[in-house]
């Protein structure tokens, strides 16, 4: 039987540890975006005060091949919004700066979209909390947004089939190693008692 070093064994430990949290961080963030496209209600939205807001982080996005890309602008500020209800509130209002061939890193920026809508009220998507108030909002309504949960799905599809698939073959293929291994002894007994009853007169 063959002898499996200590070291060896706990970095292939750590490796498939690495793998399965990193497409469990896959999976995730496509239910969790899949979830908030699923509770974005339409509405018309207004931003209160326009001079008075703060940048978040952007995040540009591209579907393989022949898809859109876009970059998601988050940006701080009060903001009105009307749908079942009217709520006012500070929330994160995020932009969607659809980009070409060539992204353009000037235009797609809190300080140039912000005005594009500060005159007068826009369609929007907006996010309730779990206590009310809202949580976030998006210009455009839902059926304008990016199908960013579709992205994420296809990165974690595709992840876990270069990663866990290969795994899963290896393990099949050492089962089925073992298997015949374990198997060979008994045969051979059952091989060696065939040939002692033929000698027997």
């Amino acid at each position: 039987m063959a002898e499996y070093s200590p070291v060896g064994l706990a970095i292939i430990a750590v490796i498939m540890a690495c793998v399965v949290l990193l497409n469990g961080y896959f999976w995730k963030r496509f239910v969790d975006a899949e979830e908030v496209r699923q509770h974005l209600q339409d509405g018309t939205c207004e931003i209160v005060s326009p001079s008075h807001y703060s940048s978040g982080w952007k995040a540009g996005w591209e579907f393989p091949i022949i898809g859109p890309s876009w970059t998601d602008v988050p940006c701080s500020l009060k903001l009105k919004v009307k749908g079942d209800e009217e709520i006012v509130g500070k929330t994160s209002l995020h932009f969607t700066y659809w980009q070409g061939i060539v992204w353009d890193y000037v235009q797609d920026s809190c300080s140039k979209l912000i005005p594009t809508k500060a005159d007068k009220p826009f369609d929007c998507a907006y996010l309730l909390g779990e206590h009310g108030g809202l949580s976030r909002a998006y210009v455009g309504n839902v059926r304008d947004l990016p199908r960013l949960p579709l992205l994420f799905l296809m990165k974690a599809c595709g992840l876990s089939a270069l990663t866990l698939g290969p795994f899963l073959l290896i393990c099949i293929g050492t089962a089925r190693g073992a298997s015949r291994a374990s198997g060979s002894p008994v045969r051979l007994r059952r091989a060696g008692e065939g040939k002692e009853q033929q000698r027997r007169p």
